[in-house]
């Protein structure tokens, strides 16, 4: 009898892991939610529907919400998508606008120096903080990567930087224009794919930090759907 408890015990335990650490959905609120389930369950501020962008062909009846939320403790803009008000797909755009809006001052190497580091250390911490979500709410899984890890993408630039540090005192520009990297990490879960990416370019004044989380069933329904559109007037 002790045994056949102990076993059970051992079996809840897996079947709450794998639980744990395959997500289903966004917010605690399962993939194919309506759309007022998941404002319910968003908070933040803001909620509204977003205008087509022709991303999704009308037939298809795709809706968009954007809604200004707390995620990993960044200020950012969530956009929820719907197919005939299921829910799909929730991608998370954070914004650094002390990163656009640098105050440079008259000595323009140390101006972009600091920037650098600015830029290093803000994008860093907050990396690092986003794979603790991470980890926190579907274990310690490590991503299948299709770019530079997240996590080193300052590797190259900071080596370089380094080599070449008292050329581009003279040339800051030049300095400037080398603050420029990309990363891309992706988690595959049996109904969940998990992207998160990072792309900077400092002359650009672009700091793309985004996090997404997509239905597999669902989007598996929606390109199926496409393949019979764009095939039944053949």
């Amino acid at each position: 009898m002790r045994h056949r408890y102990l076993c059970l015990v051992v079996l809840l335990a897996a079947c709450s892991a794998r639980a744990a650490n395959s997500p289903d959905g966004f917010h605690d609120v399962p993939w194919g939610a309506a759309s007022a389930q998941v404002r319910a369950a968003a908070g933040g501020a803001g909620w509204s529907a977003l205008a087509d962008d022709n991303a999704f062909p009308p037939l298809l009846k795709v809706t968009r919400y954007t809604n200004r939320e707390t995620v990993a403790g960044y200020p950012a803009d969530v956009t929820y998508y719907f197919r005939d008000d299921r829910f799909f797909q929730a991608t998370v755009r954070f914004d650094f606008p002390e990163l656009v809006n640098f105050d440079f001052n008259y000595n323009v190497f140390i101006s972009v120096d600091k920037y650098y580091t600015a830029i290093h250390d803000r994008t860093l911490t907050f990396v690092n903080d986003v794979y603790a979500l991470l980890r926190s709410k579907y274990g310690t899984r490590e991503p299948v990567f299709k770019g530079l890890d997240p996590r080193f993408i300052f590797k190259a630039t900071d080596a370089y930087l380094q080599q070449e540090r008292w050329n581009l005192r003279y040339n800051p520009s030049e300095y400037y224009k080398r603050i420029v990297t990309a990363g891309y990490a992706r988690w595959d879960f049996p109904r969940t794919r998990v992207i998160f990416s990072v792309n900077i370019s400092a002359a650009d004044k672009r700091f793309d930090y985004q996090l997404s989380l997509t239905s597999l069933d669902l989007e598996k329904q929606i390109r199926d759907a496409l393949d019979s559109l764009r095939t039944r007037d053949l």
